[in-house]
């Protein structure tokens, strides 16, 4: 694991082998990464987000958990992060709404506001994120 210079990693948060996150980045608490995820300068990754192996987010991505934003001890029971499954890729400055799900080798561009579920394998742009069309066969991983 590389830790970047002025990063912080909270409490309970698991990371896999090969894992490097970048200068200034702040991964909150109960949080699992996996191996070989690479996680650029200055992103935010929320409480209780999933990045599963080989995930890859570029700098200034901002991952959210509170979809209520209230006052309330309830709204503890109902906050959760990001799932980005194996592989995916989160462009710079993308914007990730609580609880959505990106699919495995899929692909959001810079800037994108992720509102709802991305398909594996494909590629969202936009605010908010739209579909624009399926991830290139010689950009998948290999098996």
């Amino acid at each position: 694991v590389i830790l970047g210079d002025q990063s912080c990693v909270r409490e309970r948060v698991t990371v896999g082998d090969d894992v490097i996150i970048g200068r200034g980045s702040l991964v909150e608490n109960d949080t699992m990464i996996g191996a070989m995820t690479r996680i650029q300068a200055e992103a935010y990754i929320t409480a209780y987000s999933t990045l599963e192996e080989h995930v890859f987010i570029a700098p200034c991505v901002v991952t959210t958990n509170d979809n209520f934003m209230g006052r309330t001890e309830k709204r503890h029971e109902l906050m959760r992060g990001p799932t980005i499954r194996r592989g995916a890729r989160v462009g710079g400055g993308a914007i990730l709404c609580p609880g959505v799900e990106i699919g495995e080798e899929a692909f959001v561009g810079a800037g994108a506001v992720v509102t709802k579920d991305v398909a594996p394998r494909t590629i969202v742009v936009g605010n908010p994120a739209r579909v624009l069309r399926d991830v290139p066969e010689d950009e998948l991983l290999s098996p």
